[in-house]
């Protein structure tokens, strides 16, 4: 099943199509017409970026694994730039490999605590979105290149093969503690500094625990860590990403 997502990205669509077919094919029927609700509407993201996603080989995460959950941060407003930059996109994208990976880091949770699970926030990111970020920013020089890739430069979220994530509680319905919130520019959120956190109280030890299990599972799932971001995971090294995959623009 995996590996036939893997070869048709766009499973949803060739889904939709054949779900409005059905739908005509009820309503050629005089009976059927009277069960009908009033309004029948296919769900559909409206993002412009759905259209820019079809141009290269990705994968909705949800269609690999439907109990993955999706908080895209850089889609609303609840992100440090106070900005949508995502134009209300729903869905998650990344290159195949990495879309199993997560989805395979998602089973291992499950066997640590079946109440939890992974919550994205933030996937595949076009190039001229990251141009955007870049110019739009209002931060400290040094924080601005230490959190923010420069366009020139691309990013591994350009390719597919990073993802920012966190782990949600669903018995509680609340994330985890992970000390700080995604995106804080400090170096509470970093993970080089932990130990000196953990030493001081400034990071509880629940917290240490929490981050701990969300390493433990995606470097299961063979994802790689950072030292600045508690968040921030990927699958390979930009010079791998550079000659693998196509640079989402």
């Amino acid at each position: 099943m995996l590996l036939l997502a893997c070869e048709n990205g766009h499973q949803k669509y060739i889904r939709e199509i054949n779900e409005l077919k059905a739908e005509i094919d009820q309503l050629k029927s005089k009976d059927s017409i009277r069960k009908l609700p009033i309004k029948t509407e296919i769900p559909k993201d409206t993002s412009y970026l759905e259209s820019v996603f079809k141009n290269y080989d990705l994968v909705n995460i949800h269609e690999l694994d439907s109990t993955i959950e999706v908080d895209l941060r850089y889609a609303d407003t609840n992100n440090f730039m106070k900005r949508n930059m995502y134009d209300g996109l729903r869905n998650a994208y990344f290159n195949c490999e990495m879309a199993i990976r997560i989805h395979n880091a998602q089973q291992f949770l499950k066997e640590k605590n079946k109440n939890y699970t992974l919550v994205i926030l933030d996937a595949a990111r076009p190039l001229h979105v990251q141009q955007i970020m870049w110019d739009s920013v209002r931060l400290d020089t040094a924080i601005r290149h230490s959190y923010l890739a420069r366009p020139e430069q691309t990013s591994l979220h350009n390719y597919g093969c990073a993802v920012d994530i966190t782990i949600k509680d669903l018995s509680t319905g609340k994330f985890l503690d992970m000390g700080t919130d995604f995106d804080t520019f400090s170096k509470l959120a970093q993970p080089a500094y932990e130990w000196v956190f953990l030493g001081d109280g400034k990071l509880s030890k629940p917290a240490g625990e929490n981050r701990k299990l969300l390493r433990e599972t995606m470097r299961r799932a063979r994802m790689n860590s950072i030292s600045s971001e508690w968040w921030h995971f990927s699958m390979c090294t930009k010079e791998e990403a550079v000659l693998k995959y196509k640079l989402i623009k």
